[in-house]
């Protein structure tokens, strides 16, 4: 009965899981961008947006579609809210009142005392129920004559209209977009990435030297000077605090590294300012060597330092190792070998209920990871995953009289898109366990989806093991 009462468990947990689908808790019948240029200097950037929602989650602050935040920056930007209200399902018009609108700091200027200065608008939405239609139209004018926009059409709910209105008059229109909520293996769609810039980008000047720095820098030094430039980067990654504000609302400007180093806080542009000042003032060469402003921030600025006579490139924001080109060429390739794993696991059971033990075979270190639950059964777009080949061997010593729950195990097949098999046996007191994975397409197209989606169901099989004592 135990054994019975075990495996219906196991099904329910696996097959409730399976079952899930991304029902949207909302959906958006049009968002509108228009830009305009008023002369050399001054910006207007006007949206409108118009929500439907659909499910009580939408309702509440945790799906935050009940609130609205805006973000400007006083000292060169206004904001003007041109309309906002909720069209209940009867159609009556309920005007959000004045007291709903209100003045607060944002949650990420709040550690940041130079930047207390930016304003977050709070829009606390009313007459909210099941199928409302929230509209919100503000205006954003900029007294300044450059503007990087970047941002992604996809929206976590699905997007009936998007429209871009440009400032030289054309207006971009992109239908039926779908949401992107719970599905961390949508591949990057470039279609749905929109950059552009009004006016010249800015060029950044490094500073040669921080004497202010001196005592601290004493304390990082190092004889070896890749250790005393990585003691420096990890310093400014670990006590700058980083402020995600978007750049625009600081207009693009990298604040002295003075300021930066006595305030510990500044933007990703203002700690790659410091880092190359702290650098430099140590007696490197360092110059900043990025002066694009990439989308989402994938490429972000980074410091050139020379070494012992090779050049290296670090981020102000992450502690990646340093690399020369050719060691990160093969980094990559290592990155990218075949998987082979053959070692014996010790008896390590947790205890399930009485004379019931579960064992779990291990998770190897660059193991595709991809969560089998959060596959649908049908997909209306492709998957990005990445292309493996990997194959693990275990044994392992069972205790007398333990016995495998289930029997042995052999799943093996072949398919266009990879092939798997997992072989599980208990000879005696022995278990030997055998997985082995290739996958030969990194993007999963909807034609292999189906057997894409069996194959991850199939690897993440069989990695918990129930025995009888």
């Amino acid at each position: 009965m135990k054994r019975i009462i075990l495996s219906t468990i196991v099904l329910l947990t696996v097959g409730t899981a399976l079952g899930q689908t991304n029902q949207p808790d909302a959906e958006y019948n049009l968002i509108r961008r228009s830009y305009r240029t008023v002369g050399d200097s001054i910006t207007e950037i006007r949206f409108h947006k118009e929500i439907v929602l659909l499910r009580n989650r939408a309702i509440t602050a945790y799906a935050d579609k009940g609130e609205t935040f805006i973000t400007y920056n006083p000292d060169f930007e206004n904001l003007t809210i041109n309309e906002c209200y909720t069209i209940r399902p009867d159609g009556t018009k309920v005007n959000t009142p004045a007291n709903a609108f209100v003045k607060q700091l944002p949650s990420e200027c709040v550690d940041c005392g130079r930047l207390n200065h930016i304003t977050e608008m709070a829009i606390v939405h009313t007459a909210l129920e099941y199928n409302c239609t929230i509209v919100l139209d503000y205006t954003l004018r900029r007294r300044a004559s450059f503007l990087v926009e970047r941002f992604n059409l996809a929206q976590d709910c699905p997007v009936k209209r998007y429209e871009i209105r440009y400032a030289d008059g054309h207006t971009d229109v992109h239908n039926n977009i779908a949401q992107t909520v719970n599905d961390p293996y949508m591949p990057v769609v470039k279609s749905f990435d929109v950059e552009f810039q009004l006016g010249q980008k800015p060029v950044y000047t490094t500073e040669k030297s921080l004497p202010e720095a001196g005592r601290l820098l004493s304390s990082l030094n190092s004889s070896n000077s890749k250790e005393y430039a990585t003691a420096i980067r990890d310093w400014v990654v670990d006590y700058i605090t980083l402020n995600p504000i978007n750049p625009a609302r600081v207009n693009y400007v990298m604040t002295p590294a003075i300021d930066v180093f006595n305030s510990n806080c500044g933007t990703a542009i203002d700690k790659t300012g410091l880092l190359a000042a702290l650098l430099n003032q140590a007696g490197f060469r360092a110059e900043i060597v990025d002066n694009s402003l990439n989308v989402f921030g994938d490429r972000p600025l980074e410091v050139e330092v020379t070494i012992d006579g090779l050049k290296y490139r670090l981020t102000a924001t992450a502690k990646t190792p340093l690399l020369t080109e050719s060691e990160q060429a093969d980094a990559a390739a290592v990155a990218a070998a075949p998987i082979y794993v053959d070692r014996k696991l010790d008896w390590n059971p947790d205890t399930i209920v009485d004379n019931y033990v579960r064992v779990i075979l291990p998770s190897e270190k660059g193991s595709i990871n991809i969560d089998p639950t959060r596959l649908n059964a049908s997909r209306t777009s492709d998957l990005q995953a990445r292309a493996t080949t990997e194959f693990y061997h275990y044994t392992m010593e069972l205790p007398k009289g333990a016995k495998l729950i289930g029997g042995d195990v052999n799943i093996e097949y072949n398919r266009n898109v990879g092939s798997i098999s997992i072989i599980i046996k208990q000879k005696g007191k022995r278990l030997l366990v055998t997985r082995s994975l290739r996958l030969r397409k990194a993007l999963i197209t909807r034609a292999d989806y189906s057997d894409f989606r069996q194959l991850m169901i199939d690897w993440n099989s069989h990695r918990e093991l129930f025995f009888s004592l």
